[in-house]
């Protein structure tokens, strides 16, 4: 530990003292101004090899020779546009080439290009983000993500309705840390802003790239740029996706169809306005996962026959049988995405006044078995923003942002989980309004030193309507240390949400004997119907802030500091007895530098970062005691509050142009996350608890202590480290393209237990490509997972059966070839 904390004082003493070196070499040349100068988007050149409006960290910046320097890349994370490396926050921004050469298709992906996120998926569409250890499981539509998606501007609220949309963009930006004042709600960790490819007034232009590769993939993509006079133009834009599954039954599978229509004009010198709109279908058999105790290299899928001799040898405690195989012949995925926006802005003489409405729906249908048991899903929702903003000219003395947001979200969810030994039928209907009021301040104190302050108030009001089923089969031996073998698991309702009359009547009323008691089931047991009928309703207002610093010590290097704070509101879960979590919070202090060397032929940026994150929501499985029924308790899927937990560490990010056709770069990351109050009580009934984690005794159950374990998806290393080569041959260009990614061990589940935990591994990839003369014409291979090391990205135990490990693991090795052209 103690050399944990001289890692970090060192950082910071690093930050000042390279600073330093940097004012000393550029000592003669007088400070420049304190932010970029504002660029309009179409303003950014396309690179030979990406969408138009696309950037390279491997061209040369504004201003420099064509064979000096790195490029400058415009991003907008803080609501008005400025140069990178001038950006005060902790941001990362990924170019077009670079997702395209990641064949980064689904946010999914994203953890090849952004070092600080950890994406997972299991079980449908079923999504957990966590960036450095903030993060939550979004199993269904009752929990909040805390890592907001943008999609140009417009936040999209539920993480499930986010697929479909990585194509013709311009740059994917990852936001480090709370974001309480610009983005407000569901951005305690942290944001990822998706910005598409913007249509280039008075241009007719064009792209189409291919690909084809193992497991059958094929990939297309491509748009055309058409000029509506001089001041306007569309943009149409467009992506096929089909890849079979690399799963042995099939699933993990890819199948997406895309379209975007994108308007934009500048009706006057000070009125402009862009709108679009953008259809997703994602079908398919859907994602897939396998079980921990087989080896991961055979990608053995819950189907294979293997897998089920797994299961039919797991043994489930409280109802006192074993599993059965399962027997996924019908999984499937149905869902359709669809949305518009537009965005006007008029320049007046306070600034510029930016409005922002949109909309989107999502209608997802799908039946997985992904997290360990079948899971039927149908879910329908719907959002609707609007956003305003004045934000003043940024080189102003005093400039400022200030702005109001609204949300109106509803949804309807109707889910059957069938466990084996339990059985989940849930129907939710539920909405939220949202109301925010921002701004910001930016005051320069001197030429060079200006400090920022911002402040946001939230009011976000939800209530939903939850009607629970729960059917539960109950071995009263095995309390006593008996069994009841030979118990068959329950019937699975399928695909039809048709339930048996063992659990219910036509009306949902469930099954029951005298006065509500069990009913008798299989050899011995007991089965437990209850149905509960919710519909809570709650208020959380918070205000969140932001304070920072900045001080240009030369040209080219940026000091910052900043302290921010990040909220996320409660909500509800189906449950027997309280179906209410608390809000979480975060705390954040950010020390950074970036800067620029050696005539912009060397970037090095670096971030020391301490977060104190209080009430983190975790979704997970929770044991509760049956009203009524003393000794007899049921699994809900809860959100329940962890008391604390501290994030702290460094990221050090480096580029280098070391010869006119070679780059090379790097990103470090250091991390330290670890609970610092989490502990939770089981009673008896439940058995032993499942988990990793001390456990004590006590007069009515167990106490589960988590306190001092590190958080999960927080590795303590990770190093993305990558070069790019090219020659000039034959009047085209040949450009090689290696990067890698190392990752120390970490846990990728919720209890910790050991198969849970994925080792430290490497993954390189590689890539070549060859341009034409002319760059209209590129022809090129790729390999992804060179070595084709099998990784966790999620896991979790087997509901009622936990010595059952379920790992949904990330792609295998993929390999193909590529093609494009532009005009």
């Amino acid at each position: 530990m103690r050399l944990n904390y001289r890692l970090m004082i060192s950082t910071a003493a690093g930050l000042v003292l390279s600073s330093h070196a940097v004012m000393a070499q550029d000592a003669a040349v007088p400070a420049g101004p304190a932010e970029a100068a504002t660029v309009p988007a179409d303003a950014v050149p396309a690179t030979a090899d990406a969408p138009a409006g696309a950037t390279s960290s491997t061209e040369p910046a504004a201003g420099t020779s064509s064979n000096s320097g790195l490029q400058d890349i415009i991003v907008t994370a803080q609501r008005r546009s400025e140069n990178l490396q001038r950006a005060a926050l902790a941001i990362s921004a990924v170019p077009a080439d670079t997702l395209a050469r990641a064949g980064v298709t689904d946010t999914t992906q994203l953890t090849r290009v952004a070092p600080a996120i950890q994406i997972g998926n299991i079980g449908g569409t079923s999504t957990a983000f966590y960036l450095r250890g903030v993060g939550n499981f979004t199993a269904n539509s009752l929990s909040d993500a805390a890592v907001s998606v943008n999609l140009d501007g417009v936040p999209i609220v539920r993480s499930n309705a986010i697929q479909g949309l990585f194509y013709d963009l311009e740059r994917v930006e990852v936001l480090k840390g709370p974001q309480g004042t610009l983005y407000g709600r569901n951005a305690t960790g942290g944001a990822i802003n998706l910005l598409t490819a913007k249509p280039i007034a008075g241009e007719l232009s064009g792209y189409l790239n291919g690909e084809y590769g193992n497991y059958d993939a094929i990939k297309v993509q491509g748009a055309v740029n058409i000029p509506a006079g001089e001041n306007g133009a569309f943009r149409v834009s467009g992506m096929f996706s089909d890849r079979d599954g690399f799963y042995s039954d099939g699933t993990g599978d890819e199948k997406m169809r895309a379209i975007r229509v994108q308007g934009a004009a500048k009706l006057t010198d000070t009125f402009r306005i862009t709108a679009g709109g953008d259809f997703a279908f994602v079908g398919g058999v859907g994602s897939g996962a396998t079980v921990a105790s087989l080896d991961k290299d055979d990608l053995i899928g819950l189907g294979d026959a293997r897998a089920g001799a797994v299961y039919a040898s797991s043994y489930a405690p409280r109802a006192g049988a074993f599993l059965q195989a399962l027997t996924p012949n019908d999984q499937f995925q149905s869902n359709r995405y669809w949305g518009m926006y537009a965005q006007a802005e008029l320049d007046t003489g306070i600034g510029t006044i930016t409005l922002l409405p949109s909309h989107r729906e999502s209608d997802i249908r799908l039946r997985n078995f992904g997290s360990g048991f079948a899971t039927t899903d149908r879910l329908q929702g719907d959002q609707t923003t609007v956003e305003a903003r004045l934000t003043s000219d940024s080189t102003n003395r005093l400039s400022y942002i200030i702005g109001g947001f609204f949300l109106d979200e509803n949804y309807a969810q109707r889910a059957n989980y069938a466990q084996g030994f339990q059985n989940f039928a849930n129907v939710f209907s539920g909405s939220t309004k949202s109301y925010a009021g921002f701004g910001r301040l930016t005051f320069k104190v001197t030429d060079r030193f200006r400090v920022t302050g911002g402040a946001r108030y939230t009011i976000d009001k939800k209530k939903v309507e939850i009607d629970s089923l729960n059917s539960i089969v109950v071995c009263p031996a095995a309390q006593a240390g008996g069994n009841c073998l030979g118990t068959p698991t329950l019937p699975d309702p399928g695909a039809g949400y048709v339930l048996p009359t063992l659990f219910a009547d036509a009306n949902r009323n469930p099954t029951q004997g005298p006065g509500g008691s069990p009913i008798p089931y299989g050899n011995g047991a007991i089965l437990i119907n209850l149905r509960q009928q919710l519909d809570p309703s709650r208020t959380f207002k918070k205000l969140t802030y932001r304070a920072g610093v900045e001080f240009d010590l030369a040209p080219q290097s940026l000091l910052y500091a900043s302290y921010e704070t990040g909220f996320k509101s409660g909500g509800f879960f189906a449950s027997i007895v309280d179906p209410v979590y608390q809000p979480e919070t975060i705390n954040a202090i950010t020390l950074g530098s970036k800067n620029r060397f050696l005539d912009n032929k060397l970037q090095l940026n670096i971030e020391a970062f301490w977060w104190d994150y209080k009430d983190q929501q975790v979704s997970q499985f929770k044991a509760t005691p049956v009203p009524g029924q003393p000794g007899n308790t049921i699994l809900e899927f809860a959100t329940v509050n962890v008391g604390k937990t501290r994030v702290r560490g460094v990221e050090i990010e480096g580029v280098a142009r070391v010869a006119e056709n070679t780059t090379l770069n790097a990103t470090v990351q250091y991390l330290d996350a670890k609970y610092r109050d989490f502990a939770f009580d089981t009673p008896f009934a439940a058995g032993p608890p499942v988990t990793g984690c001390p456990v004590q005794v006590g007069a009515s159950g167990y106490t589960v202590n988590c306190t001092g374990r590190r958080a999960i998806n927080a590795p303590e290393w990770t190093i993305n480290a990558g070069i790019e080569q090219a020659f000039d041959i034959a009047g085209g260009r040949l450009v090689f393209n290696l990067d890698g990614r190392y990752e120390s061990s970490s846990y990728k589940g919720f209890e910790q237990l050991p198969g849970m935990k994925q080792d430290g591994y490497f993954l390189g990839n590689a890539q070549v490509q060859y341009a034409f003369a002319g760059s209209r014409l590129t022809i090129g291979a790729f390999v992804n997972n060179i070595t084709n090391e099998k990784v966790i990205n999620f896991a979790t135990p087997h509901v009622v059966a936990p010595s059952l490990i379920i790992n949904s693991l990330r792609p295998p090795r993929f390999y193909g070839v590529r093609a494009g052209v532009k005009f």
